[in-house]
Protein backbone atom coordinates (compact mmCIF):
# COMPACT_ATOMS: atom_id res chain seq x y z
CA UNK A 1 0.00 0.00 0.00
CA UNK A 2 1.47 3.78 -0.84
CA UNK A 3 1.76 6.13 1.94
CA UNK A 4 -1.28 8.59 2.43
CA UNK A 5 -0.13 11.82 0.61
CA UNK A 6 -1.59 15.39 2.32
CA UNK A 7 -0.58 18.46 0.55
CA UNK A 8 0.91 20.86 3.56
CA UNK A 9 2.16 23.91 3.28
CA UNK A 10 5.53 24.35 3.31
CA UNK A 11 5.65 25.99 6.84
CA UNK A 12 3.76 22.86 8.44
CA UNK A 13 6.31 20.61 6.74
CA UNK A 14 9.55 22.41 7.85
CA UNK A 15 7.72 22.01 11.61
CA UNK A 16 6.77 18.16 10.77
CA UNK A 17 9.29 16.89 8.47
CA UNK A 18 9.54 14.25 10.75
CA UNK A 19 6.22 12.63 9.66
CA UNK A 20 7.48 12.08 6.76
CA UNK A 21 8.75 8.63 4.92
CA UNK A 22 10.90 10.93 2.38
CA UNK A 23 12.47 13.40 5.21
CA UNK A 24 13.11 10.83 7.87
CA UNK A 25 13.40 11.23 11.17
CA UNK A 26 17.01 12.75 10.27
CA UNK A 27 15.37 16.07 9.29
CA UNK A 28 16.25 19.21 11.37
CA UNK A 29 14.23 19.30 14.40
CA UNK A 30 11.83 22.38 14.71
CA UNK A 31 12.70 25.36 16.24
CA UNK A 32 12.25 25.00 19.89
CA UNK A 33 14.44 26.43 23.01
CA UNK A 34 16.14 22.96 22.60
CA UNK A 35 18.09 24.36 19.81
CA UNK A 36 17.88 27.60 19.19
CA UNK A 37 16.38 31.31 20.95
CA UNK A 38 12.69 31.54 18.54
CA UNK A 39 11.95 34.79 16.36
CA UNK A 40 8.57 33.15 15.92
CA UNK A 41 5.38 34.95 16.65
CA UNK A 42 3.99 34.83 20.82
CA UNK A 43 1.34 32.06 19.33
CA UNK A 44 4.23 29.78 18.39
CA UNK A 45 7.05 30.46 20.80
CA UNK A 46 8.63 27.71 22.99
CA UNK A 47 6.78 27.02 26.59
CA UNK A 48 8.64 25.53 28.82
CA UNK A 49 6.85 22.72 30.79
CA UNK A 50 3.03 23.23 30.74
CA UNK A 51 1.69 21.73 27.23
CA UNK A 52 -1.81 23.24 27.65
CA UNK A 53 -0.15 26.83 27.24
CA UNK A 54 1.42 26.02 23.86
CA UNK A 55 -0.68 26.84 20.76
CA UNK A 56 -1.90 24.36 18.10
CA UNK A 57 -1.81 20.17 18.83
CA UNK A 58 -0.01 20.94 21.56
CA UNK A 59 -2.75 21.31 24.23
CA UNK A 60 -4.36 17.88 23.30
CA UNK A 61 -1.20 16.07 24.81
CA UNK A 62 -1.02 15.12 28.07
CA UNK A 63 2.46 15.92 29.08
CA UNK A 64 2.74 13.35 32.13
CA UNK A 65 1.49 10.59 30.35
CA UNK A 66 4.47 11.67 27.50
CA UNK A 67 7.10 11.45 30.47
CA UNK A 68 6.03 8.40 32.31
CA UNK A 69 5.20 6.14 28.52
CA UNK A 70 9.15 7.39 27.60
CA UNK A 71 11.06 8.00 30.73
CA UNK A 72 12.04 11.48 29.52
CA UNK A 73 11.22 14.73 30.66
CA UNK A 74 9.77 16.97 27.84
CA UNK A 75 9.75 20.39 28.70
CA UNK A 76 9.79 22.74 25.79
CA UNK A 77 6.79 22.29 23.01
CA UNK A 78 6.01 24.74 19.87
CA UNK A 79 2.84 24.30 18.03
CA UNK A 80 1.28 26.04 15.24
CA UNK A 81 -0.86 27.17 13.30
CA UNK A 82 -3.88 27.36 15.48
CA UNK A 83 -6.56 28.44 13.08
CA UNK A 84 -6.94 27.76 9.28
CA UNK A 85 -4.44 29.90 6.69
CA UNK A 86 -4.22 30.52 3.46
CA UNK A 87 -6.97 29.79 0.93
CA UNK A 88 -10.58 30.27 2.09
CA UNK A 89 -11.93 26.53 2.80
CA UNK A 90 -8.55 24.67 3.66
CA UNK A 91 -9.28 22.54 6.51
CA UNK A 92 -7.80 23.55 9.68
CA UNK A 93 -4.01 22.11 10.23
CA UNK A 94 -2.36 21.99 13.71
CA UNK A 95 1.02 20.90 14.45
CA UNK A 96 3.12 20.53 17.58
CA UNK A 97 6.74 19.53 18.39
CA UNK A 98 7.93 18.53 22.01
CA UNK A 99 11.70 18.32 23.35
CA UNK A 100 13.52 18.10 26.33
CA UNK A 101 15.94 20.51 25.78
CA UNK A 102 18.88 18.21 26.45
CA UNK A 103 19.20 17.49 22.75
CA UNK A 104 17.67 16.98 19.52
CA UNK A 105 16.44 13.64 20.38
CA UNK A 106 13.93 12.35 21.98
CA UNK A 107 11.66 14.41 20.27
CA UNK A 108 7.68 14.07 19.29
CA UNK A 109 5.78 15.42 16.81
CA UNK A 110 2.04 15.93 16.01
CA UNK A 111 0.31 16.52 13.25
CA UNK A 112 -3.83 17.38 13.00
CA UNK A 113 -5.62 18.19 9.52
CA UNK A 114 -9.15 18.33 8.73
CA UNK A 115 -9.51 16.20 4.94
CA UNK A 116 -12.08 15.31 2.32
CA UNK A 117 -11.06 11.65 2.18
CA UNK A 118 -13.00 8.81 3.60
CA UNK A 119 -11.47 6.04 5.96
CA UNK A 120 -11.70 3.51 3.37
CA UNK A 121 -9.35 5.79 0.71
CA UNK A 122 -6.88 6.49 4.26
CA UNK A 123 -6.57 2.94 5.05
CA UNK A 124 -5.65 1.84 1.00
CA UNK A 125 -2.92 4.90 1.42
CA UNK A 126 -1.08 3.25 4.06
CA UNK A 127 2.29 2.16 3.74
CA UNK A 128 3.18 -1.39 3.66
CA UNK A 129 4.34 -2.44 6.88
CA UNK A 130 2.02 -0.77 9.17
CA UNK A 131 0.30 -2.88 11.81
CA UNK A 132 -3.54 -1.77 13.00
CA UNK A 133 -4.23 -0.29 16.27
CA UNK A 134 -7.76 -1.09 17.79
CA UNK A 135 -9.79 0.96 19.71
CA UNK A 136 -8.52 4.50 17.83
CA UNK A 137 -10.92 6.23 15.65
CA UNK A 138 -12.28 4.69 12.94
CA UNK A 139 -8.85 3.41 11.08
CA UNK A 140 -5.13 3.46 12.86
CA UNK A 141 -1.74 2.11 12.63
CA UNK A 142 1.48 1.93 13.63
CA UNK A 143 4.56 1.43 12.36
CA UNK A 144 8.74 1.65 14.06
CA UNK A 145 11.03 3.28 11.42
CA UNK A 146 14.78 1.86 11.68
CA UNK A 147 16.52 3.69 8.58
CA UNK A 148 20.07 5.00 9.35
CA UNK A 149 19.61 8.80 9.41
CA UNK A 150 21.27 10.18 12.08
CA UNK A 151 18.93 9.70 14.93
CA UNK A 152 17.31 6.52 16.88
CA UNK A 153 14.92 4.50 15.52
CA UNK A 154 10.80 6.18 15.60
CA UNK A 155 7.70 5.44 16.24
CA UNK A 156 4.62 6.82 13.75
CA UNK A 157 1.58 6.46 14.76
CA UNK A 158 -1.60 7.66 12.68
CA UNK A 159 -5.67 7.43 13.08
CA UNK A 160 -8.50 8.98 11.17
CA UNK A 161 -11.32 9.72 12.69
CA UNK A 162 -14.53 11.65 11.47
CA UNK A 163 -12.92 13.47 8.84
CA UNK A 164 -9.71 14.25 10.72
CA UNK A 165 -6.36 12.40 10.68
CA UNK A 166 -3.86 12.70 13.24
CA UNK A 167 0.17 11.70 12.95
CA UNK A 168 1.88 11.34 15.37
CA UNK A 169 5.95 10.47 15.62
CA UNK A 170 8.37 9.62 18.55
CA UNK A 171 12.02 9.62 17.11
CA UNK A 172 15.02 8.38 19.60
CA UNK A 173 18.46 9.01 19.70
CA UNK A 174 20.98 7.00 18.03
CA UNK A 175 21.52 3.77 19.23
CA UNK A 176 18.25 3.18 20.82
CA UNK A 177 17.20 -0.42 20.40
CA UNK A 178 14.15 -0.73 17.85
CA UNK A 179 12.99 -3.33 20.57
CA UNK A 180 12.32 -0.58 22.65
CA UNK A 181 10.52 1.34 21.03
CA UNK A 182 8.31 -1.35 19.88
CA UNK A 183 7.76 -1.63 23.23
CA UNK A 184 5.96 2.03 23.09
CA UNK A 185 3.45 0.92 21.14
CA UNK A 186 0.87 0.72 24.28
CA UNK A 187 1.87 3.77 25.98
CA UNK A 188 1.61 5.44 22.82
CA UNK A 189 -1.74 3.96 21.94
CA UNK A 190 -2.87 5.14 25.61
CA UNK A 191 -1.11 8.71 24.69
CA UNK A 192 -3.18 8.87 21.23
CA UNK A 193 -6.64 7.78 22.52
CA UNK A 194 -6.46 10.96 24.91
CA UNK A 195 -4.86 12.94 22.09
CA UNK A 196 -8.37 12.07 20.36
CA UNK A 197 -10.99 12.71 23.05
CA UNK A 198 -9.36 16.14 23.62
CA UNK A 199 -9.93 17.14 20.18
CA UNK A 200 -13.11 15.78 19.71
CA UNK A 201 -14.26 17.71 23.23
CA UNK A 202 -12.81 20.82 21.91
CA UNK A 203 -14.37 20.39 18.37
CA UNK A 204 -17.68 20.08 20.44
Amino acid sequence: MKRLLIAVPAALLLILGACSDETGPGAEPADTAANEPSSAPEDTAPVELDLADAAGACPYIDSALLNSTTGEDFRFASGGPGETEGEEGAPAQLTCAVQTGEAAYPDLTLFIIGTDATVEVYEDELADGTEAVDGLGEAAYWIVHTEDTGAGPALEMGWYDGGTIFEMRYTTPAGTDPAVVEGLVAGFTELAVGIAAAHAEAAG
